[in-house]
């Protein structure tokens, strides 16, 4: 069973997901399109993010394996 993120995860993971948008907003709003900067966004974030989440889920299976 999954457990709560913890609070320096969480951070790490706001942290990410907001910083990056604002960049890329700050750096090519003048050349590019709000929705073409989305997009970009998404697709720089989700492997990110999916990565920190599949080291948190393989970090918990090994704890429960090793127990």
């Amino acid at each position: 069973m999954r457990r709560k993120m913890s609070p320096r995860r969480a951070l790490l993971t706001a942290a990410i997901m907001a910083v990056v948008p604002t960049l890329l907003f700050a750096n090519f709003s003048e050349q590019f399109s709000n929705f073409l900067i989305l997009i970009l966004t998404t697709l720089i974030n989700w492997p990110i993010i999916r990565w920190l989440d599949d080291r948190q889920w393989y970090r918990e299976w090994i704890k429960e394996e090793s127990q």
